[in-house]
């Protein structure tokens, strides 16, 4: 078992936050709807419209943060694999089997859940909005002019709140089918989330090569940009929402169980960190700073490092490439390789990247 990061601070934010509201709005509409009483009408209608309000705000920053990030792509829903979800929560899932899809960064649901929290976020949640902010501002008046006028408005908004109701039921159920039964809790509260070590590699694999293309997108065309004011504002937000998004990643990245590692044009070690010292640590050259990229390698492995240099020093980016390091007890180890320029002054300045131990 291998732990990932997954969730950002951020999402565990609104993921939390927007829970309370929802089970305020929950509690509160239903002792409005007369189903119990707990609080009073009043103040129940009270808290129920400054929930609401609240809610919408949040609503504005989850949806500027989906859109501005790129994350609103994991909500498209999709056919692809849909039938092997379906198989693995009506059978697989009771007999321990494989997980059809894979979770990542970048790439959270699984189909079924691309098509319910699409269904939630850009359909149920509007109504809800909608219906609501028809009660609050044109309620009093709908009633004075035509007294059922509103009642479809209500019926509107009363169905959307079952669904929501629904939804969080299985929501909480589903939590518990991950690695653990609290795994998937536990990830939304630390954003480490717990995972087979198969699942884990393709997990860190995907969420290093998305950090790969980020880092190149803050250079992108730099030595082709025409002199256009707009055009230069433009890439100067696109970049500086790219380093947004890589610096907490990268230094979760370094934190957890993969190696980094640095090295400039000259093929010299300039920077590890220490995970990448203690898998190196029983090899003959545990402190490589200063040193030769090939170091511990055989005349087969020196190959395949010196393939993945040549290729990133001509502006590529590489991942998952398997490499051997040599231990001193004359036993062999492999990892995972995954690299990609650095520049400077517009130039390949060297490489960068990561390192996943497969024993």
């Amino acid at each position: 078992m291998k732990k990932v990061y997954i969730y950002r601070r951020f999402e565990r934010f609104w993921h939390w936050t927007q829970t309370l509201l929802i089970l305020t709005l929950a509690l509160t509409g239903f002792e409005i709807h007369g189903t119990y009483h707990l609080m009073g009408f009043e103040k129940a209608v009270l808290v129920h419209d400054n929930a609401a309000f609240t809610y919408m705000g949040l609503l504005i920053l989850i949806f500027f943060w989906l859109f501005i990030t790129g994350e609103w792509r994991m909500y498209m829903p999709t056919k692809k694999h849909i039938f092997d979800q379906i198989e693995y929560y009506i059978h697989g899932i009771f007999h321990n089997a494989e997980h059809p899809t894979k979770k990542t960064m970048y790439h959270k649901f699984n189909p079924l859940q691309q098509g319910t929290y699409f269904a939630l976020d850009f359909i149920i949640l509007p109504v809800m909005v909608v219906s609501g902010a028809f009660y609050i501002f044109f309620g009093d008046s709908l009633k004075y002019h035509n007294g059922y006028a509103i009642e479809p408005i209500a019926y509107i908004h009363v169905a959307g709140a079952f669904l929501l109701l629904g939804f969080v039921i299985a929501h909480v159920y589903l939590t518990t089918t991950g690695y653990k039964p609290l795994s998937a809790i536990k990830a939304m509260v630390t954003g480490w989330e717990e995972m087979s070590d198969e699942e884990a590699e393709v997990a860190v694999r995907e969420n290093i090569r998305m950090l790969m293309h980020f880092s190149q997108r803050k250079i992108m065309n730099a030595e082709n940009v025409e002199d256009d004011d707009m055009f230069e504002e433009s890439l100067s937000r696109e970049i500086d929402n790219s380093k947004a998004m890589m610096i907490d990643f990268q230094r979760k990245l370094k934190e957890s169980n993969v190696g980094y590692f640095k090295i400039d044009k000259e093929g010299k070690y300039v920077e590890v960190n220490d995970i990448w010292r203690k898998l190196y640590a029983n090899t003959e050259t545990p402190e490589p700073i200063g040193k030769d990229y090939r170091l511990n390698r055989k005349a087969e492995d020196r190959k395949t490092v010196e393939k993945v240099f040549d290729q990133v020093m001509k502006g590529k980016t590489i991942t998952g490439s398997i490499v051997a390091r040599y231990n001193t007890d004359g036993t062999k180890s492999y990892h995972t390789i995954s690299a990609s320029p650095y520049y400077e002054n517009n130039k390949v300045a060297g490489m960068e990247g990561y390192i996943i131990d497969r024993g």
